[in-house]
């Protein structure tokens, strides 16, 4: 019998490249409103934000797009900032309380495993900010892990605020949330050639992760079934990057992906291998 591939459980979301229409004003929003730090400018098209002064964790593309801004078609749902502590989340919070001018909320929610917060960036991204309740806490079914969607007790949140100041060193890239046209294509795509933990069911939605993790990629049909595949034109997202521990664990999930008939360039001096889902969606999948 085969033994099903799964990929190292140490494996997280390491960065999110977006397609931008305007870059200058993309750039207005992440640096003030959200508190990223510009590490690389290599053009006046492109620009990587960070939040340690040193890890990126945000590309930015200006694109010339003749197509919409909002479509419904794969690609991405949000991307979701993970911050270190509690505080941090209340911080964030009146913080975006006082732009709301300048700030798009979608909405709060405490999801069992996590508390978040829901914005839109000016191009109408989906962003989740998000703090991780203790692992400890977190409830198992089996391989399946108890999320739901609740209300955002904000009240005992914002009882930690001190005061905003910028996005805080340990901010990560928690995990992206993606509309696809097939959430059983999907499924297979992303739990068995992928290798990833199916972790979650929600209506429309299944969840995946590296280890032992709550997700670090959901994908959903909101938008509908049979949506047309993501556009690499389209403002939203370019590709999201998967890091891997090593350089042995990349060899073995490409190898893996190449068994898989999933053709990609891998470069290997790079370190780095680009693919896509069923959905068109590009993947890059690297080591540090």
């Amino acid at each position: 019998m085969k033994t099903q591939f799964k990929i190292h459980p140490s494996t997280k979301i390491g960065y999110v490249s977006l397609n931008v229409p305007d870059i200058s004003r993309s750039l207005e929003f992440y640096q003030t409103v959200l508190g990223f730090r510009i590490i690389g400018r290599p053009s006046s098209e492109k620009a990587l934000l960070s939040a340690d002064g040193s890890s990126g964790l945000l590309e930015l593309l200006q694109v010339k797009s003749s197509e919409p801004g909002f479509q419904k078609r794969a690609g991405l749902y949000h991307f979701a900032i993970l911050l270190p502590e509690r505080r941090f989340l209340a911080d964030m919070l009146l913080h975006l309380r006082e732009n709301r001018d300048r700030v798009y909320l979608d909405g709060l929610a405490d999801h069992l495993v996590s508390e978040s917060i829901y914005i839109r960036d000016p191009d109408f991204n989906g962003i989740e900010i998000y703090r991780d309740r203790p692992s400890s806490e977190w409830h198992w079914d089996g391989n399946h892990v108890r999320m739901a969607t609740e209300r955002l007790n904000t009240e005992d949140l914002l009882k930690g605020a001190s005061g905003w100041k910028e996005m805080p060193a340990k901010t990560v890239i928690g995990h992206v949330h993606l509309h696809v046209s097939n959430i059983e294509k999907a499924s297979k795509f992303y739990s068995e050639t992928l290798g990833l933990n199916h972790t979650a069911t929600y209506p429309g939605a299944y969840f995946f992760a590296a280890g032992r993790y709550h997700h670090h990629i959901a994908t959903n049909t909101w938008l509908g079934i049979n949506i047309p595949p993501a556009s690499p034109n389209q403002a939203g997202l370019n590709h999201f990057g998967i890091e891997l521990p090593d350089r042995e664990e990349l060899d073995r999930t490409v190898e893996h992906l190449l068994q898989n008939n999933i053709k990609q360039p891998y470069e290997q001096e790079a370190r780095s291998a680009f693919f896509y889902d069923n959905d068109g969606i590009k993947i890059r999948l690297y080591c540090s």
